[in-house]
């Protein structure tokens, strides 16, 4: 099958024309990353400028820069000899084809061009930062990297375009094109960048299927050259009338949003059942994204932000001071970023190992997840010292997602890192619930149950909350740290009682809790507490959007959908039994032909009692593939929305009715690794004998909303 692969210019066609986002992009971001297509940017963009959108979109594929002037190739990309072809190393560990001719030749054949025919045109070496931040639309530190030419110059009339210009640099050896303004280059372009390229993935790949997107003059020759051109619509509604390819598609929406359904549109064309449900569950991911979360709820405009209905003027504040923890805390710190830049005083954020973005002003520390460790402790102590620093004229602004209970780890007097390390481990191979771990976790903690807001008191707190948890409660999400808790000592040590664990728990963790059920240790913060009034709690996003766009998403695709809960728990197995019974009656009663979606959200437990490895997603998916073995037309994908199952490097598993058969017939039986726990191992196996993909990897999604099954019915006839 032939590889695919993406080429898309930036402006006005990836990144909208006005405030260079990507966001209305990011369903079909998620696709291509999940399917490993090779999104490659092309842009009339510097390198400079390029690197940080590069940054920005995760992307670490080639990209081309200038208007094709150079071809970037980070080093290790392919494995093929690309040596027959002249290049340079640069920094940034790349190496560069450069197709065009150095910015000082372009730019002084330029100023003598215009000064033979006394024509009022400027390029940016002309112009000041302000004055190119002024005609672009970036930001001054934007500007500069525009600046930073290598291969072209962007130049613009002072009043209409002269046609002599144009012709005198055609005449002089050299081309110009136009995208939002003009351009004079060497006798280089997008398509022969493009064409270059595309001969270095056929090497890699053999056959190879490329898409091409862009919206102006400039994206002529890249359309030219790639085999699904795609033209996009301009926010005026119009198109570029001036570009005319055999075969061009073109969007009915603008900008990114226009690239957006095109893309996936192409892709889906592609897709059987196990794309699909990809799809759905990438739809669901983008739903729920940190940045976009926090955005929906915030908003800053002069000196007041905004957040859900309650207004904070910001100059009754002398600091603003960033804290938090969770796998999504870095996209939701980004976005408190766009919204407040320099005004933030201070920030710091625990987030999972692998699970950062990039940031400017707001630190961030990699912990342990889900047992905690050294360096989450150390955070922890750090978000308390500037709690307890803050005063009634500075603004805490906390930030908690999914994880945040395991990556904020402050014992209390009495009890050792080592003391939770053990008692969280216990819990979690017995099984616990996430609302047990945390009734227990809480009341060891310095910092959960309310304890960071009392430390921060009497300063203004507002929270926003991922919500990883059945129910979006406030006390449990993230355990509480600046919420009122209802769970009290006497709860947690009934959960070590529930579960038979009093005599292997370590011998401080009893006494501690015991002591607080004597009175002899402070309970957790309550309802009436002093601090909380100053306190304020948003939950941004949660499991049920993530379904509700999981649905929108399976009925585009064709499968009326139906949302059969948010609170799937339980242990594993009862619950994949479950899910499997719901789709055998909903397959009884469908007619030939006909197609629907389940959906499901929640997060069950695996009491381990073998010695495999695996993830509550992978042990569900394994189950249901056991209890629909046969059924023709059905298939599962159960995930994490976070990215990780357990302690691998899967989100969970894809299965179908012929999963287990298939196994067997390749000598891998599907019950014996099932026994021992080993669901990771058994699809490892699998996909490696049968060399299809049912593992689902996807690495850190950076949002955290439980878990996700995803349950597909076509029912064909045949049976």
């Amino acid at each position: 099958m032939p590889k695919t692969i993406i080429i898309s210019d930036l402006d006005g066609t990836l990144l909208d024309s006005a405030n260079y986002s990507f966001v209305a992009a990011l369903p079909s971001l998620g696709m291509i990353r999940a399917w490993g297509v090779p999104l490659v940017l092309c842009s009339s963009k510097t390198r400079a400028e390029m690197e940080v959108y590069r940054r920005r979109l995760d992307n670490s594929h080639p990209f081309i820069a200038e208007n094709g002037g150079g071809i970037f190739i980070p080093n290790g990309y392919f494995s093929v000899a690309a040596d027959t072809m002249e290049s340079a190393m640069v920094p940034g560990d790349c190496r560069v084809i450069m197709l065009g001719t150095p910015y000082a030749e372009i730019r002084k054949r330029f100023v003598r061009l215009r000064e033979q025919l006394g024509i009022k045109v400027r390029g940016f070496a002309d112009m000041t930062t302000e004055e190119i931040a002024a005609l672009t639309g970036l930001s001054s530190d934007e500007a500069v990297l525009a600046g930073q030419r290598d291969f072209d110059e962007p130049f613009v009339f002072e009043g209409a375009p002269d046609e002599r210009f144009l012709q005198a640099i055609e005449a002089d050896g050299l081309r110009w094109t136009q995208g939002r303004i003009f351009h004079i280059m060497g006798r280089h372009d997008k398509g022969r960048a493009v064409s270059l390229l595309k001969s270095l993935y056929e090497k890699q790949f053999g056959a190879v299927v490329s898409i091409g997107l862009g919206d102006s003059l400039n994206d002529l020759p890249l359309l030219r050259a790639v085999d699904c051109p795609v033209l996009v619509r301009h926010d005026d509604g119009g198109y570029d009338s001036r570009i005319a390819v055999a075969g061009l598609l073109k969007t009915q929406l603008p900008g990114p949003a226009g690239w957006n359904e095109t893309v996936l549109q192409l892709l889906a064309a592609k897709q059987g059942a196990a794309d699909a449900l990809i799809e759905i569950f990438n739809a669901a991911l983008a739903a729920v994204d940190p940045y976009r979360a926090v955005l929906r709820f915030a908003e800053a405009k002069g000196n007041c932000l905004r957040v859900a209905d309650a207004s904070y003027d910001l100059t009754a504040f002398d600091r603003i001071v960033v804290v938090g923890a969770g796998k999504a805390a870095a996209r939701m710190a980004q976005a408190l970023e766009a919204l407040l830049g320099k005004r933030i005083s201070a920030g710091l954020i625990v987030v999972k190992e692998g699970h950062t973005a990039p940031l400017g002003i707001i630190e961030q520390m990699e912990a342990a997840h889900p047992v905690p460790d050294e360096a989450g402790q150390a955070g922890a102590q750090r978000i308390l010292k500037m709690a307890r620093a803050a005063d009634e004229k500075t603004l805490v602004l906390c930030l908690f997602s999914g994880g945040a209970s395991a990556l904020l780890v402050a014992p209390d007097e009495g009890v050792t890192l080592r003391d939770k390390q053990e008692a969280t481990a216990l819990l979690l191979k017995a099984g616990a619930s996430i609302d047990e771990l945390n009734a227990v976790r809480k009341h060891l903690s310095a910092i959960k149950g309310g304890r960071l807001a009392q430390a921060a008191y009497p300063a203004q707190i507002v929270t926003l909350l991922l919500s990883d948890v059945i129910g979006d409660r406030l006390d449990v999400i993230a355990s509480g740290p600046t919420a009122p808790d209802r769970s009290t000592f006497a709860d947690a040590l009934a959960v070590i009682a529930r579960y038979r664990l009093a005599e292997k728990m370590p011998p401080r963790v009893a006494a501690y809790l015991k002591q607080g059920t004597d009175g002899l240790v402070a309970e957790t913060v309550k309802d009436g507490d002093r601090c909380l009034a100053r306190t304020r709690n948003v939950v941004v996003g949660a499991i049920g959007l993530a379904l509700d766009a999981a649905a929108e998403k399976s009925r585009q695709l064709g499968f009326p959908a139906k949302i059969i809960g948010a609170e799937l728990q339980g242990e594993a197995r009862a619950a994949a039994a479950f899910l499997a019974q719901a789709a055998r009656e909903t397959f009884a009663e469908m007619r030939d032909g006909e197609r629907r979606c389940l959906l499901c959200g929640g997060e069950t437990t695996v009491t381990v009692s073998g010695q495999g490895l695996g993830g509550r997603n992978q042990e569900f998916a394994l189950v249901f593939a056991l209890e629909i073995e046969g059924l023709e037309g059905v298939s599962l994908l159960s995930a994490g929305t976070d990215g990780n199952d357990g302690p691998t490097d899967a989100a969970g598993a894809l299965v179908d009715g012929q999963t287990a058969e298939r196994a067997r017939a390749l000598g891998i039986d599907p019950a014996s690794y099932l026994g021992n726990n080993d669901s990771y191992n058994f699809f490892r196996r699998y996909d490696a004998c049968s060399g299809g993909q049912s593992h689902f990897i996807t690495g850190p999604t950076g949002t955290n909303v439980m878990d996700m099954q995803v349950l597909l019915l076509e029912k064909t006839g045949v049976r």
